[in-house]
């Protein structure tokens, strides 16, 4: 224990006389040296080797002058929101104090669109109602639509598209993609493309399964055909019978940023509370600070 403490007076002694050479010398050349500059570099070496390193930096920094950068996004161009984690955690690490919103990590993530969705048309009812509204409006909106009905009504298939409207493919005959071979699939798939290429002169990326229902075949081939599926994050159940104002506070308190609201263009007698109820809606969304996009504004 003696040796010990012998050793660390010598070694306080040393230090001491080192500041004063360090201060004097610092003195002479009008500059001034803190006691840091005393740890040796075989310490730092250390402490560096000891600790999780991110980008060149010690992880944990907390005061801001060597902080990490903001990880690239480099699913942006795709809108996906990776830069905020699944489990919630924020891999930002700069100035605790600086308030950082999720905002600031991905411009998308919370900004407040909605896309509004149409299946099943075109018809020459509810359909044409529905673009009214819209073209009333000047929100611009999403069809997915049916072969069948392609065929029978092309000039309303041509009015969605000369107003600004987004077209996917629906399927030609709307079945349930899931009790279909391969090949049937990819028939009910190319006949929609091939009606809707004969009106338009192209085919849409988008696509929407009946009833929203996938296995593991169809999304193989969607994979192989290069088609996005489309869901939704609003069901307003039209085609059930739902009330107008059922739908509309449904479509009020459930719609949240880069929402898909599911609706229906045709199908049967309960779209004429679709029609009745947009305007409303549209209205709603309006005055909640949501900006009306098709689904290719939509990330994925």
């Amino acid at each position: 224990m003696e040796k010990v403490k012998k050793r660390r007076r010598r070694m306080a002694v040393l230090i001491v006389f080192a500041a004063i050479l360090v201060w004097v010398g610092g003195c002479a050349t009008g500059q001034s040296m803190g006691l840091s500059a005393l740890v040796s570099m075989e310490d730092k070496e250390t402490a560096v080797e000891g600790d999780s390193v991110v980008g060149g930096v010690v992880e944990g920094n907390t005061n801001g002058s060597d902080a990490d950068e903001i990880p690239k996004d480099s699913n942006k161009d795709q809108g996906t929101d990776e830069q905020t984690k699944n489990d919630g955690s924020n891999p930002y690490k700069g100035d605790p104090d600086e308030d950082i919103s999720e905002e600031t990590l991905n411009p998308d993530h919370n900004e407040k669109r909605v896309a509004l969705t149409f299946d099943d048309g075109p018809d020459t009812r509810y359909t044409t109602a529905i673009l009214d509204i819209l073209k009333e409006k000047g929100v611009k909106a999403t069809f997915f639509v049916v072969g069948t009905q392609v065929e029978r009504h092309p000039d309303i298939l041509q009015r969605m598209v000369d107003e600004g409207h987004e077209i996917g493919n629906h399927t030609q005959t709307h079945k349930d993609l899931r009790t279909l071979s391969k090949s049937q699939i990819i028939s009910e798939i190319s006949e929609t493309d091939n009606a809707i290429e004969e009106v338009l002169g192209f085919t849409p990326s988008i696509f929407r399964a009946p009833y929203g229902a996938l296995s593991k075949k169809v999304m193989n081939v969607l994979h192989e055909h290069d088609r996005r599926h489309v869901g939704w994050t609003v069901d307003t159940r039209d085609w059930a019978g739902t009330s107008v104002s059922d739908m509309r506070d449904m479509i009020r308190n459930e719609t949240k940023p880069n929402g898909i609201i599911l609706m229906h263009s045709f199908g049967g007698k309960h779209i004429i509370n679709t029609v009745n109820m947009l305007s409303g809606a549209i209205d709603d969304l309006a005055e909640k600070g949501f900006t009306f996009v098709t689904i290719d504004q939509i990330p994925e």
